[in-house]
């Protein structure tokens, strides 16, 4: 018999180890960020114009985001060199998120006012904030932990891809999760400025909108997750979900549409209380019926876990 030779303990505790420096890391990029994202809007001229559109803290945000990404890539570069890892590609995936961030900036602001007005209790709960980090936090998150920095352990594809499959799943895992939230945004915007009826939007707005904007978005990543991916029964499998989706968005869509119709009959509060049970109920039915249960399915939003740190 032999002894044990401990190296599946020794292996544990430096994975560990890595963990936790590359989460001090990331929480000391974003403490440094955010002084730095204060000292940049701190300055009169930016305050000023921004107070008058009552959008300082949401312009905060996109300054702190914008501020961390490359901050944060800076800080995880050291730890990614002593490892191996691939400091060009994952630079490159930081550059195209800051990006991202900017393209999401530029769209956020133009449809700001479809939100609730400043004084509004929706406003004061940070439905917009709260919608902009939705839709740039997985990004920020996944610069945050280093997962950009791939090692460069895995070997190039049959067809010489310029792309690692650790590349490749991060990009996906990144773009459908985008997807999904910049679809429950829009679900949420959609219902909360719905007007046919007026008092039917409550339908239309939670949980309704925020499911079948979700779904319709999920279906958008699962379709472009499907063109990244070089494996093909991901591809096959994400072809799949992104058609399951679709379904699944449209009978949702089209439940919310129907229970809102009761908004000429009903009061707001009575077609709310209608509309919190109804995709519920859509997907009891669909358990139990097997014609309903072609058109929904109640499928996860899987992506690679491992590529998001």
């Amino acid at each position: 018999m032999t002894a044990p030779t401990g190296g599946g303990t020794v292996g544990r505790t430096s994975t560990r180890r890595a963990k936790a420096v590359r989460i001090t890391t990331g929480v000391t990029a974003g403490v440094v960020s955010l002084a730095l994202a204060l000292l940049l809007t701190s300055s009169p001229e930016v305050s000023e114009r921004f107070r008058a559109e009552d959008h300082a803290s949401d312009a905060f945000i996109f300054a702190w985001a914008l501020v961390a990404l490359p901050v944060a890539g800076l800080l995880h570069t050291p730890l990614a060199l002593a490892r191996r890892a691939r400091i060009g590609a994952g630079w490159a995936l930081i550059a195209s998120y800051w990006l991202y961030v900017v393209l999401m900036a530029a769209v956020v602001w133009q449809v700001r006012d479809f939100f609730p007005a400043p004084d509004s209790p929706g406003k004061a709960g940070g439905l917009f904030g709260g919608a902009i980090l939705l839709v740039i936090g997985t990004p920020v998150f996944v610069v945050g932990s280093g997962g950009v920095f791939r090692e460069a352990r895995e070997v190039r594809s049959d067809n010489d891809s310029s792309l690692s499959p650790q590349i490749r799943d991060q990009l996906t895992a990144v773009t459908v999760l985008c997807c999904t939230f910049l679809g429950a945004v829009t679900g949420l915007i959609s219902g909360f400025n719905f007007s046919f009826p007026h008092d039917g939007f409550p339908a239309m707005f939670l949980p309704g909108g925020l499911l079948w904007g979700a779904l319709a978005g999920a279906a958008l990543g699962m379709r472009a997750g499907a063109l990244i991916t070089n494996s093909p029964g991901s591809r096959r499998r994400m072809t799949d979900d992104a058609k399951s989706f679709t379904r699944t968005a449209a009978s949702m869509l089209a439940c919310c549409l129907c229970v809102s119709q009761l908004g000429w009959l009903l009061p707001g509060w009575a077609v709310a209380l209608v509309g919190l049970a109804a995709p519920f109920v859509l997907f009891v039915v669909a358990g139990r019926c097997e014609r309903v249960g072609r058109w929904v399915q109640l499928r996860q939003i899987e992506v690679p876990k491992e590529a998001m740190y």
